[in-house]
Parts: structure tokens; C-alpha cells; sequence
């Protein structure tokens, strides 16, 4: 592609990714709102539904960097449609489920991968098309629709999902699908430069295995039942190893492959990705401090949902409201980056969104303190400055991280990227999830024996205590009203729950904010791309 062509490349382009961009963001947090809807319409079990949301980041994860590496094969514009194509056709089954094998089949497996190959080529696409100042524009303008789209989900989930049904959000995705086709002459082409042959596939396997075992491993442990012992003492050690054996093995695994692929590049033979890249300072930090936020906003959008739900009787569209105020947070700071660079360097507003984002999940911590009177527009504030700090934080990231990489690497950097940002949304949905479970856990084990006291007795107590816990978890709202003692106990041990999830997001967020400190961009990219 020559440079003189882009000179000439107006923003339709960008108009298209975008639209990608949007419709894989969305497909990440729209359904959250529609949870408990999903599982009356395909008759199965909350924990199904949590399943199939979390394996859909991490077929994404797994892959994304194969669709980074098909663009050297067949070029980046033939990746990025057959990826597109490929989605479509997983969201007309998705829209089409009658169970939940066939929303894990279309939406998780088929979406996923086709998303996989889109994602990468959305950001080679955007850095190979428009230079300096425009590219610096539109691969911000593109995280702001990506963190916005994470946000408005929920709304427009909510929306369809109270209003019409879930089935329309996947409709929706189809539509935009087409769309994405019909304007796909507006993008460019790049050369093939490897041969299917060139791809190195134990490469490949090693990858995708290692973060398939990681993430399953972490399923493991948002099912307490797996590895939570419930008959005298806290762990069950049969099923905890287990699951942290599959956890190590993942990361070996991951560790081999970095070894294998150093090895391969040493000896001049093409590797599945190129190493090379963390040696880039502002890549690597920045890269983990992408996957920090993306935990953070797949956590919070996660558990948010769920609890003013089942506490407050919440339906889809009220619940997507609420989330709303976190995009018009990340939508107002986004879009104002373009002024704040005038007077701030990129890698300085990247420390000033992590420390807004701190302050605004701490004040969601502290509203649960007087959890009695917390009502569901008390979150709001908190909502809405956490998604102020992301919106300022993520585009500059980004601007950081694609800067960081030479020409020559902008597809297994795209991948890289994608890859942490999927496996971060995987891992923040268990992660955060297992952080309330354990603090509900805890709550109810101190505060049963006070509201009943026949569970004064430890081995009563043991031998109920989870039976609780999924009355605290999944409350019967009529019950709630006919048993003061139960009420009390699910306002507590709820409240618990969603303090410890943000004091944990918290200290995450402080690790990103100070390994933020440590990036040190290159002078050229805080002006440039």
C-alpha cells in the first residue's frame, strides 16, 4: 500500500471498522442485562448463561492471534471479511436458539471466531490506512466507540430484551453485519507477505491451548461447587488443586510458547508471533495495563446488572439506564482527548484516567455502606466517573501501544493487543464474580448463627451454609418480603459481596496506574503516530 494513496483516503474507512468495532464490543456486555431473561426463554441455569458469555471472550482470545497472522497470508481487508461474514452467520443463530447449545454454537463459538479475525485487522487496518494526525484521530476515535459500545450494551440490551426480545440484539448485529459488506470497497488491501505454509502451527496450538486451559481453569473457580468445601472446612483441596494445576499448566504452557517462538526467530525461521515485540517497554506495560482495564469493565458490567436485578427487581431497560451513565462518562472524556493533548502528553492522561477510575469505583464502594437506604440511582456518581477514567485512560493507551510497534509488526501487535484485551474481559468476569461469591460466602457464615440460632451450631451451619449463599445469590423477591431475617441477611451479605468486588477492582486498578508510571513512550509518539 503506498503512502500516496492515503493522503487520499477520506473517513469511510474508518466508518467501517468502527461499525465492527461496535457490534463486537456490544455482543460483550449486551446480553449481561438479559441474564436472567435467557434463562427462562432457553430453560437452563444461570451458571449456563455465565458460561457461554465468559467462552465467548475466550474463543475470541484464543484466536485473535491467528486472525492477526492469517492478514500476512491472504492480506488484511480478505481477514477482516471473512471474519464478518463469518459473524453473520453466527448471529442468525444466536437470534434463532431454541437452547442453550445452540446460543453456545452461534453466539460463543461462531461469533467468537469470526470476531477473532476481525478484531486484529480492525486496528492494522485504521494504522495502515491514515498517518500522523489522522491516524492518531481515528485510532482514538476507534477505542472511544469500542469503550463506549462496552457501556451503551447494556442500554440497548435492556432496551430490546424489556421491550421486544434478546432474539433483536442478535437480529440487530446480522443487519450491521451487511452494512459492514456492502461498504467494505471503501477499504484497502495489503500484500500477502507469508504463505499458509509459513504459519507456524505448533505455534499456533501451543497459544491457544494455554489460554483455553487458563480461562477454563478459571471457570472452575466461579463454580464453587468444584473446588469450595462445605463440610467443616473452607477449600476442598481435591478440587482446588485440580483447578489451580489447570491454571499452572496454562501458563507453562504460555511460557513454552514464548521460548519456542524466541528459538524459531533466532534460527531465521517465520514464528507464530513475533516476541520480539515486549521488548518495547510502552508495548509490553501498556498492553497489561489494557488488560487491567478491560477486567475492571467486563467485571462491574458483569456484576452490576445481576445485582440491582435481583435486589431491586430491576428490569433489562432500567438496568441498561443505569449502565448508561458509565458511557456517557467514557464518551464525554473520550471525545474531549483530542483538546486535552493540547495541554497534557498522552502517557499523562493515561495516569489521570486510572486515577479517576480508582475514585470512581471507590465511591461505588463506600455507597454500600449504608447498603439499608442504597437505592439503584446511588451508583450513578460512581458509574459514571469510573467510565469518565476509562474513556481517558484506553484511547490514549492505544495511542501509546500501536505507536510503539514498527510497520512490519502492526498485525502481531493488533493481535497481541486483542488478545490481552479479550483474555482481560474473560478473566473479569470470573475474577470479579468469584471476589462477591467468597465475600457473600463469608458474610453469611458470621451473620447466620445472629438471625438463626439453630445455626449456632457449626455443624448445622456447614452442612446449610451454600444452600444459603444461592438464596443470597438468586433471592425470590416475595420471600424476601415474608421473612424480615432473610431480607436483612441478602441485604448484608450482597452488600459485602459488591464491596469486596470493588475494593479488589480497586487495588487492580492502583497496579495498572503504577505500571503506568513505568511506560515511558518514546517522545515522538505522544505527537505522532
Amino acid at each position: 500500500m503506498m503512502n500516496t494513496n492515503k493522503s487520499n483516503i477520506g473517513w469511510m474507512a474508518l466508518f467501517v471498522i468502527t461499525l465492527s468495532s461496535f457490534i463486537i464490543a456490544l455482543d460483550a456486555t449486551f446480553m449481561n442485562v438479559a441474564q436472567l431473561y435467557l434463562v427462562r426463554d432457553l430453560h437452563t441455569t444461570l451458571g449456563s448463561v455465565q458460561s457461554i458469555i465468559a467462552i465467548y471472550t475466550l474463543i475470541m482470545g484464543c484466536f485473535v492471534l491467528f486472525g492477526a497472522k492469517l492478514q500476512d497470508v491472504i492480506g488484511r481487508k480478505k481477514t477482516f471479511l471473512i471474519g464478518a461474514i463469518i459473524y453473520g452467520i453466527g448471529t442468525i443463530i444466536a437470534a434463532t436458539s431454541v437452547n442453550s447449545t445452540m446460543l453456545l454454537l452461534g453466539w460463543s463459538v461462531i461469533e467468537g471466531f469470526g470476531a477473532a479475525l476481525m478484531l486484529p485487522a480492525t486496528t492494522s487496518i485504521i494504522t495502515a490506512t491514515y498517518t500522523g494526525t489522522k491516524r492518531t484521530f481515528a485510532l482514538g476515535f476507534l477505542a472511544t466507540i469500542t469503550t463506549i459500545s462496552f457501556a451503551v450494551g447494556p442500554l440497548l440490551g435492556g432496551f430490546l430484551t424489556t421491550f421486544y426480545s434478546w432474539r433483536w440484539g442478535f437480529a440487530l448485529e446480522a443487519i450491521i453485519v451487511l452494512v459492514i459488506l456492502l461498504l467494505s470497497s471503501n477499504l484497502m488491501e495489503s500484500k500477502p507477505t507469508l504463505k499458509f505454509s509459513d504459519i507456524n502451527i505448533k505455534g499456533a496450538i501451543l497459544s491457544a491451548l494455554g489460554i483455553i486451559i487458563i480461562i477454563v481453569g478459571l471457570l472452575q473457580l466461579n463454580t464453587p461447587a468444584a473446588w469450595f468445601n462445605y463440610a467443616g472446612t473452607i477449600i476442598n483441596p481435591a478440587g482446588f488443586t485440580f483447578v489451580m494445576a489447570l491454571i499452572l499448566t496454562g501458563v507453562i504452557l504460555l511460557v513454552i510458547f514464548f521460548l519456542y517462538q524466541r528459538k524459531r526467530i533466532k534460527q531465521g525461521k517465520n514464528p507464530f508471533m513475533d516476541v520480539n515485540i515486549f521488548k518495547s517497554r510502552p508495548f509490553t506495560l501498556g498492553i497489561i495495563c489494557v488488560l487491567i482495564m478491560a477486567l475492571i469493565q467486563a467485571g462491574v458490567f458483569y456484576l452490576t446488572p445481576i445485582y440491582v436485578q435481583t435486589r431491586y427487581d430491576a428490569n433489562a431497560f432500567s438496568t441498561g439506564l443505569l449502565v448508561l451513565s458509565s458511557a456517557l462518562g467514557a464518551l464525554i472524556f473520550s471525545l474531549s482527548g483530542s483538546k486535552l493533548t493540547k495541554y497534557f502528553k498522552q502517557i499523562q492522561l493515561v495516569l489521570m484516567g486510572f486515577i479517576v477510575s480508582i475514585i470512581g469505583i471507590l465511591l461505588l464502594y463506600f455507597q454500600f455502606l449504608n447498603y439499608v437506604n442504597l437505592t439503584m440511582y446511588d451508583l450513578v456518581p460512581g458509574l459514571f466517573i469510573l467510565g469518565a477514567g476509562m474513556g481517558l485512560a484506553l484511547p490514549n493507551l492505544n495511542n501509546i501501544i500501536v505507536n510503539s510497534l514498527k510497520e512490519s509488526q502492526y498485525a502481531d501487535g493488533s493481535g497481541i493487543l486483542n488478545t490481552f484485551n479479550m483474555v482481560g474481559s474473560s478473566i473479569g468476569t470470573v475474577l470479579v464474580g468469584l471476589i462477591y461469591f467468597i465475600a457473600v460466602y463469608f458474610a453469611m457464615l458470621s451473620s447466620l448463627p445472629v438471625e438463626y440460632p439453630q445455626y449456632q451450631n457449626q455443624q448445622t451451619l456447614n452442612h446449610d451454609i451454600y444452600s444459603w449463599v444461592e438464596k443470597i445469590l438468586h433471592p425470590d423477591i416475595s420471600s424476601l418480603k415474608d421473612d424480615p431475617n432473610l431480607n436483612i441477611l441478602t441485604l448484608f451479605s450482597s452488600a459485602k459481596g459488591m464491596q469486596m468486588a470493588f475494593l479488589f477492582s480497586a487495588i487492580l486498578l492502583f497496579v495498572g496506574f503504577l505500571l503506568s508510571i513505568f511506560i515511558k513512550p518514546p517522545p515522538e509518539s505522544e505527537f505522532k503516530s
